[in-house]
């Protein structure tokens, strides 16, 4: 597909539907890993089939229900790479281009990655699973379902919005 440049209000209206779908998939039994890669998918901006969400079922409960990076902040790496990471990794000629293509400050694929994770730190506080659910130590408790839910439709709506970004 080719690239659209998105303005503010669609970038927020697209970033606000693709929580509003991680939200709804929460509710059906999907982890969060799952969720916000869905939740994105389903806006349908991308090439990638839905089978695509397999690469973030094993995010879930803290990359594999270690309770470490939280999967619905890795999976949102995922939606952000989905429009900016390298199809082609050997599309650069030289060594050199590929690591400039990592690196570069303004348009280096790991600055933006890392801008994405700077912003969900900056509003839940930690990128960890059971620093994020800390307080709710019943896996199976409506509160900790309700905090999950909240951070899954924040992965979601942040990672799509940096996805969307020029």
């Amino acid at each position: 597909m080719e690239k659209k440049h998105y303005t503010d209000e669609e970038r927020a209206a697209l970033a606000e539907q693709a929580a509003a779908n991680a939200g709804e998939h929460f509710r059906h039994g999907l982890n969060c890993g799952e969720c916000v890669l869905k939740g994105f998918l389903d806006l349908g901006l991308t090439d990638y089939p839905p089978e695509t969400v397999a690469l973030a079922s094993g995010m879930g409960g803290g990359m594999g229900g270690t309770g470490r990076l939280c999967g619905a902040v890795n999976a949102g790496m995922l939606v952000v790479s989905a429009m900016h990471g390298r199809k082609d990794p050997y599309g650069k000629e030289t060594f050199e281009e590929r690591l400039d293509e990592l690196h570069h400050p303004e348009t280096g694929i790991y600055p933006r990655h890392e801008a994405y994770l700077r912003a969900v730190m900056k509003e839940l506080g930690s990128l960890e699973c059971r620093d994020l659910c800390f307080p709710y130590p019943d896996f199976d408790s409506k509160d900790r379902k309700r905090n999950c839910k909240a951070i899954i439709k924040t992965c979601a709506r942040i990672a799509t919005d940096m996805a969307l970004r020029d």
